[in-house]
């Protein structure tokens, strides 16, 4: 309802609302407390909790990555947080971190020497000018010339011995001595045996026995040498894969012995292989068996020659301007001339061979 005020009245007050109170309070009576109720029930009512969705296995949380351990080692300046910032870490992007080597040696006085643990189970030393030295853990020997592309290899039990070189291939299994050379005119094979020595060529029909009455046709095999990495594949079948071989090769490696003499040569005894190397790269290796046998190897990363020996041969191979290929088993001789080709076998006082042509020759 509006009151009008007398027209004195209108300059100081203006129009009043006068509300009818029946009329407030019925209006207040019909939804009052319904109207109450709903705002108590909105100022109280608990917010409930935030869910989150589940993290797919597919794209895992930050928090999810458990580092391990060495790990810790890394620059502090480099922390988690912004290691996982730059890094995706939904897959094919997922952050890999290659395991630690087993087992690390680091030679005092040569940096650029080391030691490491290799499955399944041997000892690897690493040395100057790119030689590099395996020994199992049961004492089989690979004596790897990187630069030069040579590489030595003799069995745990000494009877197996392979020769990698770029004038030819050498194998060894018992008695038996295997020598491929191959070259612009023809592959060459022979081998040495305790009947004597038969030896051919790939542009030969015949295969040649050379013994004490003299050179005569007869039948034999040979091994392809260059099928496959022969040394390699030595050693490592050579490896023991039975027992607790890394073990072993670790507590060979805490035990092994390192000196440098006057002469600037650095020496290591790792169980019974004795190594050394000197100034200008040679290196030396001898192990010797429990029957008093020694083995000998010898590489050099300067010229390329490489040397084997023994009681039961002796071998040496180069480069340069005297490539050569010798190898000498008591009485039995066999000699490649890596610049004129020349492929000749000796014994019992009797020679041949294949001349530079490739042609049988008879001396």
């Amino acid at each position: 309802t509006i009151t009008m005020v007398p027209d004195e009245e209108k300059e100081n007050r203006g129009p009043v609302v006068v509300k009818d109170a029946k009329a407030s309070s019925s209006l207040a009576d019909i939804g009052s407390n319904e109207a109450l109720t709903k705002v108590r029930k909105k100022t109280t009512a608990r917010v409930p909790p935030l869910t989150l969705p589940t993290s797919s296995p597919l794209s895992p949380a930050a928090e999810e990555f458990h580092l391990p351990p060495f790990v810790s080692s890394v620059p502090t300046s480099n922390t988690l947080a912004s290691m996982m910032s730059t890094l995706s870490l939904t897959p094919p992007f997922s952050p890999h971190i290659p395991p630690p080597p087993l087992y690390q040696n680091h030679q005092p006085h040569s940096h650029s020497v080391t030691a490491v643990v290799e499955q399944p189970g041997f000892i690897s030393l690493r040395m100057r000018h790119g030689v590099v030295l395996d020994i199992s853990a049961n004492m089989a020997i690979r004596l790897k010339n990187m630069f030069k592309d040579s590489s030595i290899s003799l069995s745990s039990c000494t009877t197996q011995m392979a020769l990698v070189h770029p004038k030819g291939r050498m194998l060894q299994y018992g008695p038996r001595v295997e020598v491929q050379c191959e070259d612009n005119v023809s592959v060459k094979n022979a081998k040495i045996y305790p009947r004597g020595i038969s030896f051919t060529a790939n542009n030969m029909a015949l295969v040649y026995l050379l013994d004490e009455a003299g050179a005569r046709s007869t039948s034999d095999m040979f091994h392809d040498l260059y099928a496959t990495q022969i040394a390699d594949t030595l050693f490592m079948e050579s490896c023991q894969r039975e027992g607790q071989a890394v073990t072993t090769s670790i507590q060979q490696l805490d035990k092994a012995r390192y000196w440098r003499t006057q002469g600037n040569v650095d020496c290591w005894v790792i169980g019974p292989v004795f190594i050394q190397q000197t100034e200008d790269g040679l290196v030396i290796v001898e192990r010797e068996t429990q029957q008093g046998d020694k083995f000998i190897l010898k590489t050099s990363p300067s010229n390329g020659k490489v040397k084997v020996d023994s009681w039961f041969l002796q071998m040496t191979a180069s480069l340069g301007m005297e490539s050569h290929l010798f190898l000498r088993s008591k009485d039995r001789r066999l000699h490649y001339s890596g610049e004129t080709k020349v492929f000749t076998v000796r014994n019992a006082g009797h020679s041949a061979g294949f001349d530079e042509e490739g042609s049988l020759r008879i001396f």
